[in-house]
């Protein structure tokens, strides 16, 4: 899944697929009333990109390949 960005590295597929997923929850979270000031549309995201990237670099660093 996601496989054109195979081309980028683990870390990197991680971070993008994690920081939509971050955007995602915070537009869910803000939509449905759920969202407070700590959560906003800039650091949650980026937080969830450098989460995914550190999980890609583990998991590249295990020999995974996807």
């Amino acid at each position: 899944m996601f496989d054109f960005l195979n081309r980028f590295g683990l870390p990197v597929k991680y971070a993008v697929l994690c920081f939509a997923g971050g955007f995602l929850g915070v537009f869910l979270a803000k939509t449905f009333g759920y969202g407070s000031d700590t959560i906003n549309y800039i650091s949650t995201p980026i937080a969830a990109a450098v989460g995914g990237a550190i999980g890609g670099w583990l998991r590249q660093r295990k020999g995974r390949t996807d």
